[in-house]
């Protein structure tokens, strides 16, 4: 058991080592290529899209993860054609709200409505791809799973390399690679669910039960993206974005902590699954501890390597940025608990529940920022950050506790 779990994580913790540095290597090329006004906007972009991916994707990967261990191969077949029609339909439908609506969204958010009607296309190139990689994953094809993150993950900074430095392209020059790259392995992968006999006929026959798992779901989703993300928003609005640009700066060099964290989950997410079909309590009460252990090394390893990894990656004119990083950080560190927490309430289908509780840290998380910005300056949306996922993980632990003890289930499995 610890020994596949342990070579799942070096190996998932291998290819999301190398997807997380694409960002950090490209830092350097961007701080110097882009200015901190320019890098903020590219970050609203990113922003932008995160809060309409799940609209689009209706979190069907996460479905499809947990019906693989309960569906026949014939029927989760049918299963994932109607998660890629119901996705599909979605699209069309907010591409044609973004379209017409593209002054009023442009001025809202502050991109250009060229880039508005975009969106909704950079959100689906990124459906057939988190769906092929959340079967690789939970079918436990550790080494396609890599090869294929790895794939994209090198096309990405070929492509902005590229884009950015030979063409002078700028954030659009940027935002062509991440995008080209993705539309590239959305082909590939869609090969890999054809070869994998993962496609059939088209069926509305489980459509309810998609829509009853994903729809909850997107409150969920948009509610922890709110949490990650509306602080570039309350940047943007009060000082303009190249302090976005900076605090972005920061939130991605300590995003590394979520290497550490994705990549565990990732590897133990399908072990858990099994273990709790075989009601086997007492090997997750143990992996759970020694993985908390290890999200704690890890933020502590980050936090000391600091001045380090701003003086390698970082031009000097973001520097400032340092300012930040310590907050988000301890964030990241509770977000790592949270997903600890959060795998037993995707496997029994509480995602209601989960989105109730997502909702309520949303509007804390928009409460803090709003308060701590006014009295603190752009730090505060680093504080508020920090708080509110501290809030909330220790929220969903007690959730858990109390409802799902009675079940048998400790909150620490």
């Amino acid at each position: 058991m610890f020994k596949s779990l342990s070579r799942n994580v070096i190996i998932y913790g291998g290819s999301n080592a190398i997807k997380s540095l694409v960002p950090v290597l490209m830092l350097p090329i961007l701080t110097a290529y882009l200015t901190p006004s320019e890098f903020g906007v590219l970050s609203l972009i990113e922003t932008t899209i995160l809060f309409l991916s799940p609209f689009i994707l209706l979190n069907i990967n996460s479905a499809i993860g947990v019906e693989f261990f309960k569906l026949e191969h014939s029927e989760l077949k049918l299963y994932i054609t109607n998660a890629l029609l119901l996705s599909l339909l979605s699209f069309i439908i907010i591409y044609g709200v973004f379209f017409a609506f593209q002054y009023e969204i442009s001025q809202w958010i502050g991109i250009d409505n060229e880039m508005v009607i975009l969106l909704a296309v950079f959100s689906i190139l990124r459906v057939i791809s988190q769906i092929s990689l959340g079967l690789m994953q939970v079918s436990q094809k550790v080494k396609t799973f890599a090869l294929f993150s790895l794939g994209q993950t090198l096309l990405d900074f070929f492509l902005s390399y590229i884009f950015v430095v030979f063409f002078l392209s700028g954030m659009e020059g940027r935002l062509e690679g991440v995008y080209g790259s993705f539309f590239v392995v959305s082909v590939i992968g869609f090969y890999f669910l054809f070869v994998g006999d993962y496609i059939g006929k088209i069926n509305l026959q489980y459509t309810k039960s998609i829509l009853k798992f994903g729809v909850p779901l997107i409150p969920h989703v948009i509610g922890g993206t709110i949490m990650a993300m509306s602080d570039r928003y309350f940047i943007s609005y009060y000082f303009g974005s190249a302090e976005v640009g900076l605090y972005s700066i920061a939130y991605q060099m300590s995003a590394l902590m979520l290497l550490a964290s994705t990549s565990v989950n990732q590897a133990w997410a399908p072990m858990l699954f099994k273990l709790l079909k075989d009601n086997n309590k007492r090997t997750i009460r143990q992996v759970t501890s020694l993985l908390a252990g290890v999200f704690i090394v890890a933020a502590f390893c980050i936090y000391m390597l600091e001045d380090v990894l701003f003086y390698i990656f970082v031009n000097d004119d973001f520097f400032l940025a340092k300012q930040y990083f310590p907050y988000l950080l301890l964030g990241f560190l509770f977000q790592s608990f949270y997903f600890l927490a959060t795998n037993k309430f995707f496997y029994e289908k509480r995602t209601g529940l989960l989105a109730s509780i997502t909702i309520l840290g949303a509007l804390l998380n928009l409460l803090l920022n709003y308060i701590f910005i006014n009295d603190f300056g752009v730090i505060g949306v680093a504080y508020a950050t920090c708080l509110t996922w501290f809030i909330f993980c220790l929220v969903v632990l007690l959730v858990r506790f109390l409802l799902l003890e009675n079940r048998g289930v400790c909150c620490s499995e």
